[in-house]
């Protein structure tokens, strides 16, 4: 079976989750043999805090991969509403600005193992974020942060050439649709 990695990008309080849920509901509606995904990120704040350290943002980047590939070869659509790609921002902001030779070997470990997973994806959704309402129960987030971390992940698809589907533009009650339409069409 050839799966299809399916993920979305953005800052918090973008909807990410919600979207991928409906996306992967969909999928079920339509007889695709789909599983959902959900952020290791989340599970993790639950029980320890908020990751405020290398280490936990590692941690998270390993166990998130571990969830994502778990599905590879068994079913036709795999859900995630995050990719590991996405605790690079979080994790590369827990550095100042002058950075050690131990932190320069840290931060490239990272971002050599979330270049080694791009290939995997099938799909990258970038989804911007929601501003209205920023405070989702589990991590509560200023506008600031939250446009400084948009700012961060569209720079650094663009950097970095990753091929990814912009919903910036789709009025947010279309975007489940648009992203069927796309996953279908190259199905054809």
């Amino acid at each position: 079976m050839d799966s299809k990695l399916i993920t979305f990008i953005g800052a918090p309080s973008s909807g990410k989750s919600t979207l991928a849920s409906e996306v992967h509901t969909e999928l079920k509606k339509l007889g695709d043999n789909s599983i959902y995904i959900s952020e290791v990120a989340t599970d993790y704040i639950a029980e320890y805090g908020v990751p405020n350290t290398p280490t936990d943002q590692i941690v998270i980047f390993y166990k998130q991969l571990n969830r994502e590939r778990m599905y590879i070869g068994t079913k036709d659509y795999i859900v995630c509403d995050s990719s590991g790609m996405l605790n690079y921002f979080y994790f590369r902001r827990l550095f100042s600005n002058t950075l050690s030779d131990k932190d320069i070997a840290v931060i490239n470990h990272l971002q050599k193992e979330i270049l080694k997973t791009i290939n995997q994806w099938s799909y990258i959704f970038y989804v911007p974020p929601i501003l209205n309402n920023i405070e989702d129960g589990i991590r509560y987030n200023k506008e600031s942060e939250i446009l400084k971390i948009d700012q961060m992940i569209k720079s650094y698809l663009t950097l970095e050439n990753i091929s990814y589907i912009d919903l910036s533009d789709v009025d947010i009650n279309q975007r489940k649709d648009v992203i069927i339409s796309c996953i279908k069409k190259s199905d054809d």
